[in-house]
């Protein structure tokens, strides 16, 4: 099965949602997918910058990372702004959970391996779904990868300082899904990521914001894997 199976099963399944679900988890997560699907994890990046390579360090040592987030993404087709808050949590190398908790609920969580996307019921005595994939199929790494200060296994982008707190990446053509550019915006003084803008193909943007952050809390590797509730309909690529 192809990236392209996935992406339209997610597809489909928002425009089915479309008449019970609030427009903004759809346009979320369609931006978000379009960031972390098709980029390509490699070796070492040469000449990141001093600060970006004190923050990598640093999360490098904590392992984990626990963060309130307030993301505003901008659809320019549907001429739509939204904004979501909730809750992110990664530990390295790959394990990573979003729970988007306004302005309508969802999960999406990897342990590495396999990835979900859940989205819980609207109405009651709906259903909810959840998407099942490989997470080496999706290749969700590049979002995750900034705002976990993961620099340097960015081979394929190019990095430049704007000012002395905000950095502009570009990725190479082809390895980074729908992203063109991702701008960091850092604390020098706590050392920390602050947020991540990804600007998209066609003009859409998507901007995250993190606040609360807290280096090296206890996340066991359960926290990362997925448990369906009951009266939940399973989309699963096997494999």
């Amino acid at each position: 099965m192809s990236q392209k199976w996935f992406q339209s099963k997610c597809t489909n399944f928002y425009q089915s949602q479309l008449r019970k679900k609030p427009l903004a988890g759809v346009i979320r997560w369609s931006l978000f997918l379009g960031a972390v699907s098709g980029f390509q994890a490699q070796a070492a990046v040469v000449n990141v910058p001093p600060l970006l390579q004190k923050i990598e360090k640093k999360y490098a040592q904590a392992n984990t990372l626990s963060a309130e987030f307030s993301q505003l993404t901008e659809d320019v087709v549907l001429m739509k702004k939204k904004q979501s808050t909730g809750k992110i949590f990664i530990k390295r190398p790959s394990k990573v959970r979003w729970e988007t908790l306004t302005p309508d609920r969802n999960l999406l969580v990897s342990d590495g391996t396999r990835f979900w996307y859940y989205t819980p019921p609207f109405d009651e005595g709906e259903r909810g779904q959840v998407i099942e994939r490989k997470t080496s199929n999706v290749q969700s790494r590049l979002a995750n990868s900034l705002l976990s200060g993961a620099f340097s296994i960015n081979r394929d982008m190019t990095i430049r300082q704007k000012s002395p707190t905000t950095f502009i990446l570009i990725p190479k053509a082809g390895t980074a899904g729908t992203v063109l550019q991702a701008t960091v915006e850092t604390d020098p003084k706590g050392e920390l990521i602050q947020k991540v803008t990804l600007n998209h193909r066609g003009g859409n943007k998507a901007e995250i914001s993190l606040s609360k952050i807290q280096l090296g809390p206890q996340l066991e590797d359960g926290f990362f894997i997925f448990a369906s509730p009951p009266n939940t309909d399973r989309v699963v690529d096997g494999g």
